[in-house]
């Protein structure tokens, strides 16, 4: 008869940690409470730990941990070890990752939503406020157009700039001087499945696809800038990189700002506009504009890989849903519900 597996500090410890991560779940409050007391130390010193690497340390620690629990089978199999004390290293593994993921960065997910934080009221569709939104943001958008580049030092430091000035009843953690967007080590699969860049919660890092086209590059950044800062929604990510791009006095990044919004105000318009309507307020949008995002569909549309891309969107779908963003991938175009909320007194 086997012995039973002895209780461990670590094991305790292992137990100790999920409590904490299921109760920030539980709890909005304590979700907050990390994301304004712990989360900014953690990130601040995780990215600093790997601020010299100018790679993705994510990506390369989750090719270990696949290669380790392969190491483990492997070993376990030679040393004819019961299946059970392999499955249970294996299970041990993966929860210990698991704590790592939520304890770097994923307890954002638990945190008060931007609404309760920034106090501002959900509002009801209401069809004259959209109308004028729309109107006045295709002037904006159309007023911002040019063909300026932004290089990446140059937006990195507005962008940063910009969100060191957000009021702190937001709860954003404050950006540091050494942490840069890091180079993605499987840039080109990423890029069939249409991911722009993320927030890596091991290490607290941000990437940005290098195949971004230039007016796509700022506002990029800036939506995973807000992540690393403590942001998990991804309508309050783009809320924020909307915002800080078009405060921006570069020309480039402020036409970054208002040009990646555009899909989504295009989504949003098709559903509850007339069809002529629609048409009409498509044709009040600069040629060169729409002719630009025509182009950019055309070249993510000729590097996507449809079965990648679906099984990518299924499982983010779901990952999402799981840390309570019940919408799951729809969450990106509620920014425009969330950009209304936010200036409804002014129309």
């Amino acid at each position: 008869m086997n012995p039973a597996p002895k209780i461990r500090i670590r094991h305790i410890l292992l137990i100790v940690l999920v409590a904490f991560i299921i109760a920030a779940r539980a709890n909005e409050h304590i979700g907050e409470w990390y994301a304004t007391g712990l989360y900014p130390v953690i990130s601040a010193g995780l990215s600093f730990l790997v601020s010299w690497i100018p790679f993705s340390m994510t990506e390369l620690l989750v090719v270990c941990a696949i290669v380790l629990m392969a190491l483990i089978l492997i070993t376990g199999i030679r040393k004819k070890q019961a299946f059970w004390k392999i499955i249970l290293k294996e299970a041990e593994l993966m929860i210990w990752v698991f704590i790592w993921l939520y304890l770097g960065w994923g307890i954002n997910y638990f945190r008060e939503s931007i609404y309760t934080r920034g106090d501002i009221e959900r509002h009801a569709y209401d069809e004259v406020i959209f109308k004028k939104f729309i109107t006045e943001y295709a002037d904006s958008l159309n007023a911002s157009y040019t063909p300026d580049i932004a290089e990446m030092a140059e937006y990195e430091n507005n962008i940063k700039s910009i969100y060191s000035s957000v009021p702190e009843n937001y709860g954003l953690c404050s950006p540091k001087e050494w942490q840069h967007p890091k180079r993605l080590i499987f840039n080109r699969l990423y890029t069939s499945v249409g991911v722009g860049g993320y927030i890596g919660p091991f290490f607290c890092e941000t990437h940005i696809n290098a195949d971004l086209l230039p007016a796509q590059q700022p506002f990029s950044y800036a939506h995973e800038l807000s992540h690393l800062l403590g942001v998990s929604n991804e309508d309050e990510a783009n809320f924020w990189a909307y915002e800080t791009c078009r405060k921006s006095g570069i020309p480039a990044i402020r036409y970054s700002g208002y040009y990646s919004l555009l899909p989504y105000v295009l989504s949003n318009a098709a559903r509850v506009l007339a069809e002529d309507e629609y048409k009409d307020y498509v044709n009040t949008i600069k040629p060169e504009i729409l002719q630009q995002l025509i182009e950019q569909q055309k070249f993510w549309k000729s590097k996507y890989n449809k079965t990648l891309g679906n099984i990518q969107s299924a499982v983010y779908d779901s990952m999402l849903k799981a840390n309570k963003i019940s919408s799951g991938t729809k969450n990106y175009s509620q920014v425009i519900e969330l950009i209304i909320a936010n200036e409804y007194e002014s129309y």
